[in-house]
């Protein structure tokens, strides 16, 4: 078995990638958007202190109720 097998597709993409650079520099640019996004540390304390206590409503049916 030939283990050196590399497919069409596989030469294909390494060759179009060699010949358009600026395609893995925009696949970083979206990596690095899903993986590390930035946190505005401001806008995330306003939003803790704008929270409201949950009441669990809808979703913990014996929450609140008495024996």
């Amino acid at each position: 078995m030939d283990r050196a097998y590399v497919s069409e597709f596989t030469l294909f993409m390494n060759r179009y990638l060699e010949q358009h650079p600026e395609v893995v520099k925009d696949q970083q640019r979206g990596w690095d958007f899903g993986w590390h996004p930035k946190i505005d540390l401001v806008a995330q304390q306003e939003a803790e202190l704008d929270r409201v206590p949950d009441d669990t409503y809808g979703f913990n049916w014996f929450a609140g109720r008495r024996a």
